[in-house]
């Protein structure tokens, strides 16, 4: 298994947590679909949603917690809550998305070693 520099681990981590953080929004959004969602849920995912783009914006995915922003600003907004629970199951499913991608990006390793680039020139 190729070792990662610190920096990688660094944002490894962010994104584990971050992934965490998606897993328990997505489940606060079925819950809201499942029954008449109140007030409370709807602010627990806006508080979800703002806690994990701060962790993504932290380690530099900018973009990522730009989206998990705009699922905060649906929870505000005033429309049928049908329109509220499609419109959060895309972009949370587009956040998932690009988490994914993020995790390979970071897992891909260039030839930094000594050993690497002897195994390069053969």
């Amino acid at each position: 298994m190729p070792r990662l520099s610190a920096g990688a681990m660094r944002k490894l981590e962010g994104l584990e947590e971050a992934r965490r953080k998606l897993d328990h929004l997505r489940s606060l959004v079925e819950q809201a679909a499942g029954y008449q969602a109140d007030m409370s849920i709807m602010k627990r995912i806006g508080r979800t949603a703002a806690d994990a783009g701060r962790v993504l914006d932290g380690i530099g995915y900018g973009a990522l917690a730009q989206t998990l922003g705009e699922l905060g600003m649906i929870v505000r907004r005033t429309t049928t809550s049908q329109a509220k629970i499609r419109t959060m199951r895309e972009l949370v499913a587009a956040a998932r998305a690009g988490l994914e991608q993020a995790e390979r990006n970071v897992q891909k390793v260039q030839p930094s070693g000594p050993e690497e680039k002897e195994e390069k020139q053969e």
